[in-house]
């Protein structure tokens, strides 16, 4: 009885201590967040990224909570897995038309030490074209202009789906004006 005691409690120890790692990075996440290069478009290099994926219509004005339903009961995973790391998925044929507002859908972006599905999907790794700005997805389609001006201003090209994250929002604060968010664009340099 006190083997059986003695593991579950490691368990559990495992499970706070990637809970508390959770945290830890999304902490660390929000302050980059607030002091981040704004409003300006930058050629990243970003590696390989677990995800899984919901490929579902949505609109930034639906309800998210229900599409993040869908997910979570697709993948099995847990709230805690959730913290910061949902993204709306914006495909490339979305994008040339200059739809910035139908997303294609939502995933879920994991992190070193995640527990990661067997059925999960990978970001490529690679140059991505970058914009963080104050606001809400709603405040989206005006920096995915400037975005694509920019990269023709560049000479870059398209290459795929945008992922496009809060990184502060109505979870951390009831600022809108507070709102950060965050597009990644794969590009072909």
């Amino acid at each position: 009885m006190l083997t059986t005691q003695q593991q579950q409690v490691e368990a559990q120890l495992r499970l706070l201590t990637a809970v508390q790692q959770r945290i830890n990075t999304r902490l660390a996440q929000i302050k980059t967040a607030q002091s981040a290069n704004f409003d300006v478009t930058e050629c990243v290099t970003l590696p390989e990224r677990a995800m899984v994926a919901l490929r579902q219509p949505y609109r930034p004005q639906d309800d998210i909570e229900l599409v993040i339903a869908k997910l979570r009961a697709q993948t099995g995973a847990t709230n805690e897995i959730f913290l910061g790391k949902v993204a709306l998925m914006l495909d490339q044929q979305a994008i040339q038309a200059g739809h910035f507002d139908r997303y294609a859908g939502i995933c879920l972006l994991f992190e070193p030490g995640d527990t990661v599905p067997p059925h999960q999907e990978h970001l490529a790794a690679g140059s991505y074209a970058q914009r963080i700005f104050h606001g809400t997805h709603l405040d989206a389609p005006m920096q995915y202009r400037q975005l694509l001006a920019d990269c023709r201003a560049h000479g870059w090209h398209v290459a795929g789906t945008a992922i496009e994250t809060a990184l502060i929002d109505y979870g951390i604060t009831d600022q809108v004006a507070q709102s950060v968010t965050q597009i990644q664009l794969p590009i072909k340099t």
